[in-house]
C-alpha cells in the first residue's frame, strides 16, 4: 500500500500517482508554453512580420492554455474525469495549433539565421515536444478517466481496481513518450539569449522529473492489483503498535487482526489482544542465538509476542509474527502492516472524529486518548475492549469516508506517516516486498556498505505505559575522511524522560510500571540499541546522565552487523546524552540514520 515511502520518491505513494500526474503534467505544459512565449517574444523582432504575427497568436494561445491548465487541479479535486478530459482536449488543440504555426516555412527559414537561429530552433523544438506530450501522453491518460468519477476510486471501503488498472496502462504508455521528450529537449542547441536559456531550463527539469516519476510508478503499477486482491483474496496481519510502551520498530504490538482485501474490497476482522497469542510453553519460532543474546532478556523472545519487535528489523519481526499467527490461529497471511495511534490521528484529521464509548477521538487528541488518557480514565481490564472498539469504529469511519477525502490529501497523509515511520509493511511475496522497500516502508536493517545506515533503537523495559513522556533525538556531525578512505561521523543521541513527580503520582500504576529495577515512580528502564552501518563500526561510546548499573554498553554481532546496546535507567526530568563515533566504509554514500518512532511529536516534547 503505497502510501508507504519516505526517501525514495521514485516508488512513492501509489494512491496519489494517477491524480498528481495530471496536475503536474498540466503545470509542466504551462511551463513549456511559458518558455515558448519567452522565446518568441524575444526573437520575433528578427523574424519578419509573419513570424511576429504568429508569435502574437502563440502568445494569446499560450495564455488560454495556461488558464485551462490551472483548472486541472480543480478537475482532479472535484473528481470529475469528464471535465478533466474536456480540459485536456482543449489544451491539446491549442498546443497543436501552436505547433502548426511554428512549423511553417518562415519559421524553418528563421531557424537558419546566424546566432539567433539557435533560439528559434529551441522555440520550435519546445513547441514540438509540448505537442508530442499533449497528444501522446496527457490526452491518453485523460481519456482513460473519461466517464470516471475519480472519487469512486476509493469509496465505501473499496478500491476500484479495474479503473486503477486502466489508468496504470495509460501511464505506462506515457512513460516512453515523456522520456523521449526529455531527451529531445536536452538535445536542443544552447540558446544565446539569457531569457530563452532560463525558460528552457525551467522546462527541462520538470520533464526529466516526470519521466523519473513515471518510471517509478510503472515499476509499482503492474503489481498493485494482486496486492489489492484482484487475482485472489489477500489477508494481511494488521498490527497496532502501542507507542506508550516503546519497542524498536515503534511500540508494543498490543493487538492484532486480519485485514482482508478481495478485488479491492477491504474488510477488518476483529482485533485480538496480543497476549492471547503468547507461547509460554512452546518453541521460539526460529529465534537465533544472536537474536537471543541481544534482544532475548529473561528468555522472553519467541514466547511473548509483544517482545518480538525488540528486534529492529520489521521484515524479521513480520516473518516471526506470521509464523506465530499461523501456529496459533491456523490461517496464513500474505503480509503484515503495522499502524499506530499517530497514524490514526492523522487519518481522523482528514475524516473527522469518532465517538467510542462516550470518548471523542479526532485529529487533535486521538493519540493522547489511546496512549495516555485511557489508562487513567478506565479500569485496566476495560482498556483492551476500548482499543478493540476504537480499531473497529475507526476502520469503518475511515473506510466510509474515503469517497469524500481528497485523494492527494490521503496520499500525502500516508506518505508522511511512512516518512515518520508510523506505517510499516512486509509482504511474503518477494516482488511485492521489493516495492515496499522502494516505498521506504520496509523498516529493515540496511545491509549495504555502499549505502550506510546507522540504527538508533529504543525499547521500554519498565513494564509500563510511560513512553508517552519520552523523547529522543540523534544529531550527526560532518563526516571526516580518514587516511584509509573510511569516513567517521561524530554522533550524539539524547534520551529524555519528561515525566514529573506530580504527574507520576497522579498517574495509574499501569502507566508508571512494575519493573522492580525502577528507583522511583518516575524512573524509566530502557534499552538502547546502536546498530553500526554495514561495513562500519561504532567506537568511543560515552554517556552523561542516566544510570548504567543494570547493563553498560556491550557489543555483539547480528547478521554480519555490529550492535552496541545498554540498559540505562533515566529519572523523571533527566536527559541521558550518548556520544559515539561511527565509521563507514571507504567510498560509501553519506550515512543516513533510522531511529525508533515515538509519540513525541503529538505529545509536544519536540
Amino acid at each position: 500500500m503505497e502510501s508507504l515511502g519516505s526517501s525514495d520518491d521514485g516508488g512513492r505513494r501509489h494512491h496519489r500517482h494517477h491524480h498528481h500526474h495530471h496536475h503536474r503534467r498540466g503545470r509542466r505544459i504551462a511551463a513549456i508554453v511559458g518558455a515558448v512565449v519567452a522565446v518568441l517574444v524575444v526573437a520575433c523582432g528578427a523574424c519578419g512580420a509573419i513570424v511576429y504575427r504568429d508569435a502574437m497568436d502563440v502568445l494569446d494561445q499560450s495564455r488560454d492554455v495556461m488558464a485551462q491548465a490551472a483548472t486541472i487541479s480543480d478537475d482532479l479535486k472535484n473528481g470529475n474525469g469528464d471535465e478533466l478530459n474536456s480540459t485536456v482536449q482543449g489544451m491539446a488543440s491549442e498546443v497543436s495549433s501552436m505547433h502548426a504555426k511554428t512549423s511553417g516555412p518562415l519559421w524553418v527559414a528563421a531557424s537558419y539565421v546566424p546566432v539567433l537561429g539557435d533560439d528559434i530552433r529551441v522555440a520550435r523544438g519546445v513547441v514540438e515536444q509540448a505537442d508530442n506530450l499533449m497528444q501522446n501522453a496527457l490526452m491518453p491518460v485523460a481519456q482513460s478517466l473519461q466517464g470516471v468519477s475519480l472519487s469512486t476510486l476509493l469509496q465505501d471501503g473499496t478500491v476500484d481496481v479495474q479503473t486503477l488498472e486502466s489508468v496504470s496502462a495509460a501511464l505506462s504508455q506515457a512513460q516512453p513518450v515523456v522520456e523521449q521528450a526529455s531527451s529531445a529537449i536536452d538535445a536542443l542547441p544552447q540558446a544565446h539569449i539569457g531569457k530563452v536559456r532560463d525558460a528552457v531550463d525551467k522546462v527541462r527539469g520538470p520533464i526529466a522529473s516526470a519521466a523519473e516519476t513515471l518510471k517509478g510508478f510503472n515499476e509499482i503499477a503492474p503489481i498493485l492489483p494482486q496486492m489489492l486482491g484482484a487475482s485472489g483474496t489477500r489477508n494481511y496481519l494488521l498490527v497496532a503498535q502501542n507507542l506508550a510502551e516503546l519497542r524498536s520498530t515503534g511500540g508494543l504490538p498490543g493487538s492484532m487482526g486480519v485485514l482482508t482485501i478481495d478485488n479491492g474490497h477491504i474488510s477488518l476482522n476483529e482485533f485480538v489482544p496480543a497476549t492471547s497469542l503468547d507461547n509460554e510453553d512452546g518453541g521460539h519460532y526460529g529465534i537465533t542465538d544472536e537474536e537471543m543474546a541481544i534482544w532475548g532478556k529473561n528468555d522472553r523472545l519467541g514466547k511473548h509476542i509483544c517482545d518480538t519487535n525488540l528486534i529492529p528489523d520489521f521484515a524479521r519481526d513480520s516473518q516471526i509474527w506470521s509464523e506465530w499467527w499461523q501456529d496459533k490461529k491456523g490461517s496464513s497471511v500474505d503480509g503484515v502492516i503495522a499502524i499506530d495511534p499517530v497514524l490514526l490521528q492523522k487519518l481522523l484529521a482528514l475524516t473527522g472524529g469518532i465517538e467510542v464509548n462516550g470518548h471523542t477521538l479526532d485529529g487533535t487528541n486521538a493519540a493522547k486518548a489511546l496512549l495516555n488518557d485511557a489508562y487513567n480514565e478506565m479500569p485496566i481490564d476495560q482498556t483492551d475492549q476500548f482499543f478493540s472498539d476504537v480499531a473497529s469504529q475507526a476502520f469503518d469511519h475511515v473506510m466510509g469516508s474515503l469517497g469524500s477525502i481528497s485523494l492527494p490529501d490521503l496520499a500525502w497523509t500516508l506518505g508522511d506517516a511512512v516518512g515518520e515511520q508510523h506505517l510499516f509493511a512486509w509482504m511474503a511475496n518477494a516482488d511485492e516486498q521489493a516495492l515496499v522497500e522502494k516505498a521506504g516502508a520496509a523498516g529493515t536493517l540496511v545491509n549495504d556498505a555502499a549505502n550506510p545506515q546507522l540504527g538508533v533503537f529504543i525499547s521500554d523495559d519498565t513494564y509500563s505505559k510511560k513512553s508517552w513522556f519520552f523523547s529522543t533525538d540523534t544529531q550527526v556531525g560532518l563526516g571526516v575522511t580518514n587516511a584509509d578512505g573510511t569516513v567517521t561521523y561524530h554522533v550524539t543521541t539524547t534520551l529524555s524522560n519528561h515525566l514529573t513527580a506530580d504527574e507520576a503520582a497522579s498517574s495509574a500504576s499501569y502507566i508508571t510500571g512494575c519493573n522492580t529495577d525502577r528507583r522511583d515512580n518516575t524512573d524509566m528502564v530502557m534499552w538502547l540499541y546502536l546498530v553500526a552501518p554495514a561495513g562500519g563500526s561504532i567506537s568511543n561510546v560515552s554517556q552523561e546522565g542516566g544510570d548504567m548499573a543494570l547493563q553498560d554498553f556491550t557489543e555483539l554481532p547480528y547478521n554480519g552487523l555490529s550492535v552496541t546496546f545498554a540498559n540505562p535507567r533515566i529519572d523523571g526530568g533527566e536527559t541521558m546524552t550518548v556520544t559515539y563515533a561511527v565509521t563507514c566504509a571507504a567510498g560509501a554514500a553519506p550515512m543516513t540514520v533510522r531511529t525508533t518512532p515515538t509519540a513525541q511529536s503529538v505529545a509536544g516534547w519536540e
